[in-house]
């Protein structure tokens, strides 16, 4: 069996890195946020100080630099435009690596947590989940602090094993957790690193792993190892900055200007959203029910026309490419029940493993609630692969019973839906007519 999952596994990684990079160059140019981070990570490549400074003018027409953000996914996409050049395939490369990457660590957390079974259940969905796709394929940092949050679960899982295993008077013990609290502490510095996202995940890992000694004592050197490491790694990730000469008042003052931007409530956007409601015309105006756990409402990324062939006939066939950040809504869907079902596991078996997978799928949207800017469905990424992990579950125990066959015919149909929606997440032209038989909601348009 294990054998049959490992094969399996490798299957999943290959074919998912393949689709990936398959017309990784369309669109030819920018689009959607690559006209920031793109752009920003060409000036990281080139050493230029500008994206470091608030107040630098756009380098060209319809582009910004990116500060809004810290530096390192887009230092990883300027080290592959160093070695590729400035074109699509180095811009958009590591997103590639990194969101296929993410296949893998899903597998990791959900096999220590749960068996090899539920892992490749796990693995199988989110390969196939099309948002993770999307932004795969797309020069941003949502999948790069998506893996190392997955990184910093699996490590913290490992510790809180290892407390478990081992006695503490064991020096080999010890050591061991040391190790493994300090690599999860380091993935979450790179998480923070990424995108101030990561901070949730900080929040999320100190009450699975220090609950019990936090109620003993309110401070520890473990305890504090997983605040100072990430702030450490955080400051580190800006050393272009402080090597370029820059100084920590202008540090200081970047980050002012990054809360008030991140704290501005007159931002519009025609697809923006709350993990609750659009809010197109900002925050204070008008608003209606689309929750991001429903897949309500994508956003709408890029629209490449690719010229009007004639038929025979001499009709006119338009073709275009469109990308939507669309949500597979079969994981979406089907996904809710499952955190339902993992909610009543841990009210009724109180173990620690159902509350990881909780605390990794409410933390990345449940405090957004309260957000004072808009947000995009792009935000609910961090969640899908502990949505992932919990539909393992929830499937394993239908795999366990009679029925077992409904879990193979529900795998298939989240690849059939998958490559359903693959035109519009990959931007593969067809017919612009044909673009209405993929809206199956009003709201996705």
């Amino acid at each position: 069996m294990n054998r049959i999952i490992f094969v399996l596994l490798i299957f999943l990684t290959v074919f998912s890195l393949a689709i990936r990079l398959f017309r990784l160059t369309e669109p030819s140019h920018y689009y959607f946020d690559e006209v920031y981070h793109a752009v920003t990570a060409k000036a990281y490549a080139d050493n230029n100080p500008a994206p470091y400074d608030p107040f630098s003018p756009a380098p060209k027409e319809g582009t910004a630099y990116d500060w809004l953000h810290p530096p390192l996914a887009k230092l990883i996409q300027a080290g592959s435009i160093k070695i590729f050049g400035d074109v699509p395939f180095g811009w958009r490369l590591p997103s590639a690596i990194f969101g296929t990457g993410i296949i893998g660590a899903t597998f990791v957390l959900a096999n220590l947590l749960f068996g090899p079974v539920v892992a490749i259940f796990a693995a199988t969905v989110i390969a196939f989940e099309n948002l993770t796709f999307v932004m795969s394929r797309i020069t941003m940092n949502d999948v790069f602090v998506t893996f190392f949050v997955l990184m910093s679960f699996i490590f913290a899982a490992l510790y809180v094993r290892s407390t478990s295993e081992e006695s503490f008077s064991h020096l080999g013990g010890v050591k061991k957790r040391s190790v493994l609290l300090f690599l999860t502490s380091l993935f979450l510095g790179f998480s923070i690193a990424t995108k101030w996202t990561g901070f949730w995940a900080i929040l999320a890992l100190f009450i699975y792993i220090f609950w019990d000694d936090f109620k003993q004592k309110l401070v520890s050197p473990k305890i504090l190892s997983l605040f100072i490491i990430p702030g450490v790694i955080y400051l580190l990730s800006y050393s272009q900055f402080w090597l370029q000469g820059y100084t920590f008042k202008q540090f200081y003052n970047l980050h002012q200007q990054i809360w008030w931007y991140q704290s501005r409530g007159d931002l519009e956007h025609s697809y923006a959203t709350t993990p609750i409601f659009c809010a197109p015309k900002g925050l204070s105006g008008p608003k209606t029910f689309c929750p991001w756990a429903l897949d309500i409402r994508p956003v709408y990324f890029s629209y490449e026309q690719y010229g009007s062939p004639r038929s025979p006939r001499g009709e006119a066939g338009e073709k275009a490419g469109y990308i939507y950040a669309l949500g597979n809504p079969l994981i979406f869907w089907a996904g809710l029940v499952a955190i339902s079902y993992i909610v009543g596991r841990l009210i009724a078996e109180r173990e620690k493993k159902y509350l990881l997978i909780l605390l990794g799928y409410f933390i990345f949207w449940l405090p957004f609630v309260f957000t004072p800017r808009i947000l995009f469905l792009h935000h609910y990424l961090p969640s899908l692969p502990f949505l992932a992990i919990a539909l393992g579950v929830a499937l394993f125990q239908i795999y366990k019973s009679r029925a077992k066959y409904l879990v193979l015919i529900f795998l298939i149909l989240v690849a059939v839906v998958f490559f359903y929606f693959y035109p519009i997440s990959s931007g593969w032209p067809i017919e612009v007519a044909a673009i209405d038989k993929y809206m199956w909601l009003p709201t996705w348009r």
